[in-house]
């Protein structure tokens, strides 16, 4: 049975590439460890950059504002964790780029709920 049979509720001419879930079907789900440093750009859309709100050396909590918005297309950046401010400074963006950033080294089980 070829994998077009399987789909008959599509669209004529429709993409249609394959799952290839035989290699993992079978396998349980596992949590990937919880990162020990996250960096986060200021520039995450195609609005103004956030400005930092933090500095070096300083303790964040998860959901604590570490960025402000600064234009009326700009966003407030919430830190993901809680850890301290390693470094204030350039970071790689998704588009190649470099842009100001924060990185910040996790306290042991902040990830943890």
């Amino acid at each position: 049975m070829d994998f077009l049979s399987l789909h008959t509720n599509t669209f004529k001419n429709g993409i249609h590439p394959p799952e290839n879930k035989d290699d993992t079907k079978g396998l349980p789900i596992r949590q990937f460890p919880f990162a020990t440093e996250l960096i986060i750009p200021m520039t995450q859309h195609i609005g103004a950059p956030a400005e930092i709100a933090v500095r070096e050396g300083q303790e964040v909590a998860r959901g604590q504002v570490i960025a402000k918005a600064t234009g009326y297309v700009s966003v407030p950046i919430h830190s993901p964790i809680s850890g301290m401010v390693e470094k204030i400074g350039l970071v790689p963006t998704i588009s190649g780029s470099k842009a100001q950033g924060v990185t910040i080294k996790a306290f042991p089980s902040s990830g943890q709920k």
